[in-house]
């Protein structure tokens, strides 16, 4: 089950409460501190018999006071080193609640990552949509872990023949959200039927990044919000381009609901910029966030 921490708890007190131990809550969810959580974060409920993935992580995570980069490389099966490049940390002792990082494996090689890119582009009509999440929308984060550095390579891939290549390129670019240079690039790609959406989000992604407000990430479909992460639970129209703020990332469905294609149902908790509201947003097919 899920539940949403109240001032007064601990984690002694839910487990209590729900017949688990401390050690198996620790298990289900991203927590560094046992001794620190937090009034409305969210929690799993380990059930037995369910296998879930820990929630409150990936693609990104949000950071909680108490937090290290030491604890959460463990956490994510990483490394300090790894966390620290791909989220242009230069002091990897310090980081600062509410912000967010991306959580990588490891850091990609961008020679390779764009002859990847380059090489499916060849046979841009024959690719399923396993292969295109497992190159183009597993690579667009690979290409944010790169942030600036990634900016030639993407330019480059803009000119793609390949509709795919060039959509997952300007999303790419929006979560990277740098560079006047990249803005003039996207202006050009407004005529592109294949990137065109993506290019007007990628561009105000931009825009708020510059007004330091990275943590706002956009609705990339029209798509509902709901109230609870299950899949029977009321919704509400959530609409393209809707600015939205993620409170907590990646959490499995409490009761292994499956979401084909691709497995479990996964969602991202948010809050609506405009109107403060909250709910969860499911994951499309294998699991891919509809955010950028």
């Amino acid at each position: 089950m899920i539940y949403t921490v109240k001032q007064g708890d601990s984690l002694w007190k839910i487990a209590r409460r729900f017949g688990v131990t401390v050690e198996a809550l620790l298990e289900a969810n991203v927590i560094c501190n046992p001794n620190l959580i937090f009034v409305g974060q969210v929690l799993i409920i380990p059930t037995v018999g369910i296998d879930l993935p820990k929630a409150g992580g990936g693609p990104y995570y949000v950071v909680l006071p108490g937090d290290t980069l030491f604890c959460l490389a463990r956490q994510f099966n990483t490394s300090v080193s790894v966390l620290a490049e791909i989220n242009q940390i230069d002091n990897p002792n310090l980081i600062y609640a509410g912000s967010e990082l991306l959580i990588g494996p490891d850091v990609p090689n961008p020679v390779q990552l764009k002859k990847t890119w380059e090489q499916a582009a060849e046979t841009c009509d024959q690719l399923n949509s396993l292969q295109i999440h497992g190159i183009y929308y597993i690579g667009s984060f690979q290409w944010a872990a790169l942030s600036h550095r990634a900016i030639p390579y993407l330019l480059d891939l803009l000119n793609s023949p390949c509709d795919i290549t060039r959509a997952y390129t300007v999303l790419s670019l929006g979560r990277i959200a740098l560079d006047d240079v990249v803005k003039e690039a996207l202006m050009k790609t407004l005529n592109d039927s294949a990137a065109a959406d993506l290019a007007k989000l990628a561009l105000i992604r931009i825009e708020l990044a510059e007004q330091g407000k990275e943590r706002i990430h956009l609705v990339t479909r029209d798509t509902k919000l709901s109230t609870e992460p299950f899949l029977d639970a009321p919704t509400v129209p959530l609409a393209y381009g809707t600015q939205v703020i993620v409170k907590r990332w990646n959490i499995p469905s409490p009761t292994g609901e499956d979401f084909p294609p691709g497995g479990l149902a996964i969602w991202d908790q948010i809050e609506i910029v405009d109107t403060g509201q909250t709910g969860y947003l499911l994951r499309i097919g294998y699991q891919e966030t509809v955010l950028m």
